[in-house]
């Protein structure tokens, strides 16, 4: 009877690396024509993008900007606040061996340093440091034995593996137009300072061929009376938002990671039905990444053995990623901020703003431990007549404890943090309570390695090695022994070798136990 090897294809994700390089940004801020020279800065916000790159042998270049908004005060008798901005653009490139159009290329910026400094009345100077972190990945594709036709299931050792698999990788754009109008009771808009649009609660769910993201964007809007007025207004709005991305491979039981940022925010001033600058048009780009997975559970061949041929097993190590524990947590946090002594007392805040950034974590048994700062700004209304409004930054600590059932030291974390929700309240003149609701995305992975089969030689017993082997032998069983192991060592089946020894427990042996063994 002949034998015939049964193959599977199976395709794995390797890590090729992670490279990080340092970007130095560094110029100046130069007040428009059309407004007023400088007294005092407020307040200033940066953000970095990645736009695009571009991947080649051995190198990544990448493409990007920085952009940089500034409030300040005017000068003149009405001391008006104005806001100006600058994009300055990033156009650099990291070389890492290996690298290849056809692996999958991920490239992030973060700011970890920014630094300003008021040269005169019509000129800031600013230094901007940005890390810009790339990930590659590579797949492979081995063919390995699952079985083997002709040969007794039962001389056959089978073990299963749970491969985390990537399906598909997709990036992409999404754009989002509103308009809002202005509440009743509050003044016509003069001027648009300042918009921001933070993610609040995100939801992802897979379907045949689809990836549907549903989420909120809370728009804050920040403007003035009229131009050259003092009196600042702020709106917020909560925009929800939904994306289908087509993934044809994409089914029910598979799961999405998808990370969205805030690219651009476009806003202008319109009017309403009656005439009057109380409606505002916003333009948002979305970048969004979405990564869908799925784990797969594969029967491969361990080993084998025959007992009237000769095996020629050939094994190859092979590495693949086994997913442990996933785990959405969302952790409120709350503390009580309390002003310096040299900060002029506030009236009322206007925003607050919470960024998170993660120190240190660590895979502890079933657990992991997230320890990070949220770097807070708190806008307000100053009670200050040279200085109207006032920004308090700070930097407060967080540490979190995240359930990972089968979790161990020594195994990867991929983790996505942000910041679904912002509050406050306003205690005192110098004292408020800020709440966040930090969201952690946590996947814990082992990366094993096993000796999987790729290939399997047939050939006859020689006759000299088959008159060497005893036609009877009394074993008596050690540690660890399992009756496939004997009856592979000894080249006879398990079932006569269970119907000989009359065994009413194949696999509970028993360290020193004997056998009768017949060839």
């Amino acid at each position: 009877m002949g034998h015939e090897l049964i193959k599977e294809k199976i395709v794995l994700e390797q890590k090729l690396g992670r490279s990080t390089t340092q970007v130095l940004l560094e110029g100046d801020i130069i007040v428009p024509d059309v407004k007023p020279d400088m007294s005092v800065i407020l307040q200033s916000d940066a953000k970095v993008c990645i736009d695009k790159f571009d991947v080649n042998a051995d190198r990544v270049s990448f493409m990007g900007r920085l952009e940089i908004s500034v409030l300040y005060l005017g000068r003149g008798a009405s001391k008006p606040v104005h806001s100006m901005s600058l994009s300055t653009s990033i156009d650099d490139f990291i070389n890492i061996d290996g690298v290849n159009r056809d692996m999958w290329v991920e490239v992030t910026a973060e700011l970890t340093n920014v630094d300003y400094k008021m040269v005169n009345d019509r000129k800031i100077s600013y230094r901007a440091v940005a890390d810009v972190s790339i990930n590659c990945e590579r797949t492979e594709e081995h063919e390995v034995v699952v079985d083997i036709s002709g040969i007794p299931a039962n001389q056959l050792l089978k073990t299963g593996l749970a491969i985390n698999r990537r399906v598909e990788n997709r990036v992409d754009r999404l754009n989002i137009r509103e308009t809002f109008g202005i509440p009743a009771g509050k003044p016509n808009i003069g001027g648009i300072l300042q918009t921001y649009a933070a993610l609040g609660r995100q939801d992802v769910r897979v379907s045949g061929g689809r990836v549907t993201v549903n989420g909120e964007l809370v728009v804050t809007t920040l403007y003035c009376e009229q131009e050259e007025g003092r009196l600042i207004e702020i709106i917020e709005n909560e925009l929800p938002f939904s994306s289908v991305l087509e993934v044809d491979a994409a089914r029910e039981d598979m799961v999405a990671d998808v990370s969205l940022s805030v690219q651009n925010i476009h806003t202008q001033v319109a009017t309403d039905a009656d005439g009057e600058d109380r409606v505002i048009d916003v333009d948002i780009t979305l970048g969004v990444v979405a990564k869908v997975h799925s784990v797969e559970n594969l029967d491969v061949l361990e080993d084998a053995y025959c007992i009237d041929m000769d095996l020629d097993i050939s094994k190859t190590p092979i590495k693949y990623p086994r997913l442990v524990s996933r785990n959405k947590n969302q952790c409120p946090f709350k503390e009580v901020v309390q002003l310096p002594a040299d900060a002029p007392p506030m009236l009322s805040i206007l925003r607050v703003s919470g960024k998170p950034t993660v120190d240190e974590c660590k895979v502890l048994d079933d657990k992991v431990v997230v320890e990070g700062i949220i770097e807070a700004d708190i806008l307000y209304v100053a009670e200050n007549d040279d200085i109207p409004l006032f920004s308090h930054k700070t930097v407060l600590p967080f540490r979190q404890l995240i359930d990972t059932k089968g979790s161990t030291p020594g195994m990867a974390i991929v983790m996505d943090l942000s910041n679904d929700h912002v509050g406050f309240n306003m205690l005192s003149t110098s004292e408020v309570e800020l709440r966040f609701l930090l969201s952690f995305g946590i996947q814990v992975v082992d990366e094993r390695q096993c000796n999987m089969i790729t290939d399997i030689g047939f050939a006859d017993i020689e006759p000299a090695r088959l008159g060497s082997m005893a036609s009877m032998v009394l074993y008596v069983v050690q540690r660890g022994d399992s009756l496939w192991d004997i009856a592979k060592r000894y080249n006879t089946s398990i079932d006569g070798l269970i119907k000989l020894n009359e065994l009413e427990n194949p696999k509970g042996l028993e360290q020193g136990q004997k056998l009768l063994l017949l060839r």
